[in-house]
Parts: C-alpha cells; structure tokens; sequence
C-alpha cells in the first residue's frame, strides 16, 4: 500500500492524502520521505496551482509521530527524524503556492505542525487538533510551538499545550485557526470551493502574499509596509498584472500565465 496518494481533484488542484489509516496516517520515516516526494513533485509541476493535503481513513488527519520508532535508547535516530521532519515542514511552509489543510478526526503533534504549516485549514466537525507532546515527557519539535504561538498568541497557546488539551473544531475557529467548520461528509466540497477560488488569483500575486503573511509578521511594522510596496510595485511590471486589470476593464475572466 502506497504511504501517499496523489490525485488531482480538477485542473490544477492536486490532493496529497497521508495513507496509512491504520496507524491513523501516523508519521514515520518512510512516510515523511513519500510526503517531501510528492510535495517537491507538485511544487515543480507548472500545471498544478493549488495543493491539498488530507489523510485517508475520516479518523485522522495525522494523529502525530509514529511513537513506536522513538522508544529505547535510539538519540542519534530520534534527532535525525526530528530535524528532517523540520526541514520538511518548513519545505512545506514556503511553497509558493497555496496549501489547503482538510483536517477530519485527529490532528495531533506532528499533524497539528503539518496544518500549522498550510495556509488555509478547513476541519469538519470530527477534528480534534492540538500539540499534546508534553505527555510523553516531550515538546514538540517541528516549530509547533512558535507557529501556534504566532497564530492564536501566548495565553491561547500556553493552555492548548501545558495542559495538553485537544481543541475541537469550533474552538480552532474561535481561535482563527479554522477558515471554517463543515460536517464530515461536506468537508471535500468546502475544500473544492476554496480551491476553485485560489484558481483565480495569479500565481505570482499569490506567491507574494503568501511570502508577505509568512515574513511580514516578524518584522517592524514600517517596515513590513515598506517591503509590501515593493511586492506591489513589482507586481505592477507582470503580465498577469496587465492581464487582470484589462481584464477587470473589459469585463471579461483574466487569463494569468504567472509571467
């Protein structure tokens, strides 16, 4: 059985779904190379715009590391898978095109920094989210707790993961985290719809954006200002720029090429 499936949901929308249900689409190694494989593939792929991620089974999204390859006295492997799972999860971070996370069942640790990651998370009312490392006697590792931190603020965090709670769906909302909250069987049209949406926007346009919300937050407020006019300004200079607001004139759907 294939660790990964890769499908394309409509042009230019591919899904990658963790398969390994049975483990609840835990993470292990051999799960984490097929996972960089298929994002390195669809990153490369001119044709696919939008990326999906899901885990197959409706139990999980991922229900975290596979815990079974941390136990015994294995530092050397234990540091080594928590360094790529890092690199990958960054990897993920800075594609340039957008991520959907369709989180159904359990989010959990390493699952909860894959979503983290992703620029749009959309959960049904099954999802169970959190970072609940700190009851194995752990932290988390893959930058959970600096993106959560930066996503819903010290207090929010400090509870989610000192007392290892699991939020549900409506609370990840509430907090900012969830786009939106559909029932379990609706969740693969609410993501369609979002996908069908992120079509529209130019690909280069996007990828600025998404480059502005990742770094603009760390930075001095004038300055992240100043860097957003320069985003524009060289937008202005596109094609896809001309295209749109001829486009936007003419009372017609652009053509975006990303040039």
């Amino acid at each position: 059985m294939s660790l990964i499936k890769i499908s394309d949901l409509l042009p230019g929308v591919r899904q990658i779904t963790f398969n390994r249900p049975d483990k609840l689409n835990a993470l292990s190694t051999p799960l984490m190379d097929a996972f960089e494989a298929a994002l390195d593939a669809a990153a490369a792929a001119p044709e696919i715009r939008v990326i999906v991620l899901r885990g197959a089974g409706g139990k999980a999204f991922v229900a975290g590391a596979d815990i079974g390859e941390y136990q015994g006295d294995r530092s050397a492997e234990f540091i080594a898978y928590q360094m790529n799972s890092r690199r990958v999860f960054d990897k993920l971070e800075r594609l340039a095109k957008p991520v959907i996370c369709a989180i159904d069942g359990f989010a959990l640790g390493g699952g909860f920094e894959i979503a983290l990651c992703c620029d749009i998370i959309v959960c049904s009312e099954t999802a169970q989210l959190g970072l609940p490392e700190g009851r194995l006697g752990l932290s988390p590792g893959g930058g959970g707790t600096q993106r959560l931190l930066r996503a819903v603020g010290k207090y929010a965090a400090s509870d989610l993961m000192l007392a290892g709670w699991r939020m549900d769906a409506r609370r990840a909302q509430a907090l900012g985290i969830a786009a939106d909250v559909v029932p379990q069987e609706a969740l693969g049209e609410a993501v369609l719809k979002r996908a069908r949406a992120c079509l529209k926007i130019a690909p280069l346009a996007q990828a600025e954006m998404k480059r502005l919300l990742r770094e603009g937050g760390d930075a001095p407020l004038e300055a992240a200002k100043s860097y957003e006019q320069e985003v524009l300004f060289r937008l202005y200079g596109t094609r896809d720029a001309k295209e749109g607001i001829d486009a936007f004139l003419e009372k017609r759907d652009p053509q975006f090429r990303g040039e």
